[in-house]
């Protein structure tokens, strides 16, 4: 009766993961079209970085295109755009006010004149011009972007000025903790795009990705100037400043244009590797127009990178494991070299960045691609619920055994709950159901390991390692599936949410493996008395060894969990890192290979070679850790499927030759332990 109600479960829980892989087939479709990588460099640092190393920009952006970058990313000229480049002089109203009263009170006069009876703080700027073609694009920018009592304009002595009283964007630079906190701060504002860049650029066959910003401004007719560019050159990505354009009241038009001409729209992913950085009406943005984004990284986080090899693999990492797919590059920016060899070394990054990422089977001349914004339907939810129930019945029924009128009410009342979560309530439990998985499988497939070499004592060793392997690996591909299925939609995808619960899932699977092994060899004597014994215990030389080992392996398991370790990776491992992603399409995770594999056959191997169970509890941890991050893996969602399915693939064909390796090294411990006679000669069977 037991093992019926055991095939029962198992065939229903199988039935409903299968009715659940809709989100599977959603997930990989929209994976499988996003292939593409575009890298786009951003116009206003080369321009600087190629005027400070007295490079011809020209002859720069050629070499940009050779090296396979056809995008550039555009930012809205700003006043101090145009002060670096002596097209304006500019300066704060009270220095300006200052210096005329002293040395041009005839200027100082005409100023004075133009404010009448406002009264403008010293911070606000005054700027200048005697250039026609920049007083015309000054006046009929700044006019769309700041009411008549925010703009005052007077001529004198040939020039045209104009005074900006209104609150400004501040400089994004960092502050000085020796200066006081008042300190002043410079200010800047933007004024749409220099049509004369995106001419330049437009002739030399760039595609050119602009980079809006909201206007400080109380006059927003400037929003009007975006869809002529949108047409004239073509534009299809935009990537926006620190606030989206019309953001928080006019955002409706940024909408109708991102819907209108079919754009896409990057987001940028934050220095710590996790979602993205906050804009200004980003998230209404995407919400209302269908989530049209793609992930952005931006090598502005790599300033603190020593070596151009180390940028080169942080780039490529980021397609591979993050699913970035727009590299936004400025020159770096080593101040150890000459601004030429900045630029030098940028463009050999991004030749080598390019030739790698081809390789891997990405493409960097086709566009980026219009993903669906479909999410799981909500009989797919309830598939999900229900697999989860099921497999939550199964592992208590193989810990526990239950009675029969245990387990009905038990299924009874979870189904009730599934049907009220999922189809009348409409819940969104994708995040719970993914934390569900990523505890209840790796602890599940550590009791039927634990139970099969209980009940298989006298086996031979290879079917008993082959056994283990296909239980751990097919138990956790379970989890694995359950986890994608729940995570599908596009917002999981781009990293706009994220999976919760990365300590939960690291520790309860651990915690629920102690419950495991005492619950299967609790036997006759009690779970309680199973407990007391092992406390009690004498254990002798190789068992001390094995803990020694593992409380190593939790030590670096703990120390390296989570998205910020607490253990830095060493040199040694950089290099071996390198190594492996130079061999496998994702480089296989470390707590799978060097601790996962190897504790699962080691603990296989000294149980049968000794018959000691607490060789089970000690490196079942290890077993554990590798469990746990097999399906973590894929709780990383804006990580691609089949690239984490890669990466499974290549922790299992690594991991195995480690764990050969464990094997010899615990054979050679024997034998000098044996001829030390510190053990005797095992038990075998």
């Amino acid at each position: 009766m037991r093992n019926r109600w055991l095939v029962t479960g198992w065939f229903f829980l199988l039935l409903t993961l299968l009715l659940a892989g809709g989100g599977l087939w959603l997930r990989v479709s929209n994976e499988n079209q996003n292939r593409a990588v575009i890298t786009v460099i951003d116009y206003r640092e080369f321009w600087k970085t190629a005027d400070a190393a007295d490079m011809d920009l020209d002859e720069v952006l050629n070499r940009l295109k050779e090296s396979g970058v056809t995008h550039v990313g555009v930012k809205e000229t700003s006043l101090r755009d145009l002060a670096y480049s002596g097209e304006i002089y500019l300066s704060p109203w009270g220095e300006f006010m200052a210096f005329n009263r002293n040395y041009a009170p005839e200027l100082e006069a005409a100023a004075r004149r133009a404010v009448g009876e406002q009264v403008i703080s010293p911070d606000k700027l005054v700027l200048s011009s005697d250039r026609p073609d920049t007083i015309r694009f000054l006046q009929k920018q700044l006019a769309s972007r700041f009411q008549p009592k925010e703009l005052l304009s007077f001529k004198a002595g040939g020039q045209s000025y104009f005074i900006i009283n209104a609150e400004l964007l501040p400089l994004d630079k960092p502050k000085d903790p020796k200066k006081p906190a008042n300190e002043f701060v410079e200010v800047d504002a933007r004024l749409g795009f220099d049509e004369r860049v995106l001419d330049r650029l437009k002739a030399g066959d760039f595609n050119i990705v602009l980079r809006p910003d909201n206007s400080m401004g109380s006059n927003d007719a400037y929003l009007q100037e975006y869809e002529e560019l949108l047409r004239k050159y073509e534009v299809k990505y935009l990537v926006f400043g620190n606030e989206v354009s019309g953001a928080p009241d006019r955002l409706e038009v940024m909408e109708d244009l991102v819907k209108k001409y079919g754009l896409i729209i990057g987001i940028i992913e934050t220095p710590v590797q996790l979602q993205y950085v906050e804009q200004k009406g980003l998230d209404e943005l995407m919400a209302a127009a269908s989530y049209p984004i793609n992930r952005l990284y931006s090598t502005t986080n790599d300033e603190f990178v020593q070596t151009t090899d180390e940028r080169y693999y942080r780039w490529v990492r980021a397609v591979v494991d993050r699913g970035i797919r727009i590299l936004y590059v400025s020159p770096f920016k080593d101040r150890k070299v000459s601004y030429s060899e900045n630029i030098n070394h940028t463009l050999e990054v991004i030749e080598r960045f390019h030739a790698a990422i081809q390789e891997k089977g990405f493409t960097i001349d086709q566009p980026l691609p219009h993903l669906s914004s479909e999410q799981p339907a909500p009989w797919q939810q309830l598939a999900l619920s229900m697999s989860l129930l099921l497999a939550g019945t199964v592992y208590l029924f193989y810990l526990f055994r239950p009675g029969r009128r245990f387990i009905i009410l038990l299924l009874g009342l979870g189904t009730a709950g599934c049907l009220l979560c999922n189809l009348v309530v409409g819940m969104d439990l994708s995040k719970v159901y993914a934390l569900a998985a990523a505890i209840l499988y790796p602890s599940l497939s550590s009791l039927l390991l634990l139970l099969y070499l209980r009940n298989h004592r006298e086996q031979s060793l290879a079917p008993k390692l082959l056994a283990g392997l296909a239980i751990i690996l097919g138990v956790n591909a379970l989890g694995m599936l359950t986890v994608v299925s729940s995570l599908a939609d596009i917002r999981y995808i781009m990293n706009v949410r994220v999976f919760s619960g990365v300590k939960l899932a690291f520790i309860m699977p651990l915690l629920l493996f102690v419950v495991n092994y005492f619950a299967c060899f609790a036997g006759e004597e009690g779970f309680k008395e199973k407990v007391m014994g092992f406390l009690r215990m004498n254990p002798n030389y190789l068992v001390l060894f094995t803990f020694g080992v593992a409380a190593l392996a939790l030590y670096y398991y703990l120390g390296r969990s989570g998205n910020n370790p607490q253990i830095a990776v060493s040199s040694l491992e950089l290099r071996f890192r390198e190594i492996l992603e130079s061999v496998f399409l994702a480089r296989p995770r470390f707590k799978e290979i060097i601790i996962g594999y190897p504790s699962l056959f080691a603990l296989v191997y000294l149980y049968h070679r000794y018959k000691e169970e607490v060789f089970l509890l000690v490196l079942g941890f290890g077993m554990v850790m590798g469990s746990i991050s097999m399906v973590n893996s894929f709780c990383h969602v804006f990580t691609a499927v089949t690239i984490s399915a890669s990466r499974t693939l290549a922790g299992l064909l690594v991991g195995v030759f480690f764990a050969l390796l464990a094997l010899l090294g615990i054979g050679i411990l024997e034998w000098i332990l044996r001829r030390c006679g510190v053990i005797k000669p095992p038990y075998c069977g």
